[in-house]
């Protein structure tokens, strides 16, 4: 059964298409695996490919993404994919926050906020959750970037940066 990964769940993305790179999404994809062992993240830190689906009653889209969770931040999710786009690569990360539905129901009745509950409680989680944002973020880039290499083109030209909360550079 596929996940539903909901637009409204989600806090920080980063994209980009790579130009003629079709056909590179799978050893994309093993290094970002790679890198992410290499860091030795303290928590348990785990990854595994899911199929997902988009929200709504007609979503009939459904593509791979590696799943990326850290046990200390149940309800924070990063989601990595890569795919072929005609002759293009495109890739993406999301970070999400999906709080269970008794405290997604308690957080809305609490605050109005469905995810306030989900939110670090003191700056010192909350730098725990920026650190395990930007070694997953970091992998993603450095992965696309050693890819970019190979293919001979312009490094200068991979977008580092993320939009949303904990923006990452």
């Amino acid at each position: 059964m596929a996940i539903t990964l909901k637009e409204e769940s989600i806090l920080n993305e980063w994209s980009m298409l790579l130009d003629k790179a079709a056909g590179n999404s799978q050893p994309l994809l093993e290094s970002i695996q790679k890198k992410l062992q290499a860091a030795q993240m303290p928590g348990e830190c785990n990854w595994k490919i899911e199929e997902v689906k988009s929200s709504g009653w007609f979503a009939k889209v459904r593509r791979e993404f590696l799943i990326v969770n850290l046990e200390e931040f149940k309800d924070y999710h990063m989601y990595i994919a890569a795919r072929d786009y005609g002759v293009h690569l495109d890739c993406c990360r999301f970070l999400t926050v999906e709080p269970g539905f008794l405290k997604k129901f308690a957080a809305e009745r609490l605050t109005g906020f469905s995810d306030a509950l989900s939110a670090p409680k003191n700056i010192l989680v909350h730098q725990d959750l920026r650190a395990w944002v930007t070694v997953v973020h970091h992998a993603v880039i450095d992965s696309t970037e050693e890819l970019m290499t190979k293919l001979g083109q312009d490094t200068s030209l991979l977008r580092r940066g993320s939009k949303g909360f904990l923006e990452i550079w």
